[in-house]
């Protein structure tokens, strides 16, 4: 895995990254104990500590300008394609992305300068992923659209970092990001 880390930018924007998370899980009134995990797990993985997890779980609101600030950042620091993909996941923590989700999703990734079909890819591959199990063949639709996914990340060039989720399934994200 030849990922570069999110660990080796400034703690203010991990912390910044996933508190827009936070903010944008509870979008919908709440945060279920699937969202909570995910949101800890990713916490971990973004090497902070539980002082830290306290500024990202402070249920806060954010003005327009904070948000698009934060977008200019992820965009600048090319975070932005990783930040949709941990966006995504958050929506599929329960198994599925409701329509007023999918609708958030597609206006959030239009705020990061994302295409129609950028989006589309990012959502029909974590989509794809989200219904793999670790043991199993996978099924040749979902390989299709996992192969594209990653045809279309290298001819674009798109920087993931080892951090994204790739999927909420831990041994498939590692299964996942093994080629990159």
């Amino acid at each position: 895995m030849n990922l570069p880390t999110i660990c080796n930018s400034s703690k203010k924007l991990r912390i910044s990254y996933l508190s827009l998370i936070n903010h944008m899980a509870r979008i919908d009134g709440q945060l279920d104990e699937k969202e909570i995990s995910l949101l800890k797990k990713m916490i971990l993985k973004f090497c902070l500590r539980d002082q830290d997890s306290k500024q990202i779980f402070t249920n806060k609101d954010f003005s327009k300008e904070q948000i698009d600030k934060t977008f200019d950042q992820l965009k600048k620091d090319n975070l932005h394609y990783s930040f949709i993909l941990d966006l995504i996941a958050m929506a599929l923590a329960d198994g599925v992305i409701l329509q007023p989700e999918k609708i958030m999703l597609a206006q959030i990734s239009g705020l990061l300068g994302l295409t129609n079909d950028e989006f589309y890819n990012l959502i029909n591959f974590s989509q794809a992923t989200s219904k793999i199990e670790s043991n199993v063949c996978i099924d040749p639709m979902y390989q299709y659209v996992i192969d594209m996914f990653f045809v279309w990340i290298k001819n674009k060039k798109v920087t993931l970092y080892q951090e994204t989720t790739l999927s909420i399934n831990n041994k498939v994200d590692a299964f996942l990001k093994y080629d990159l």
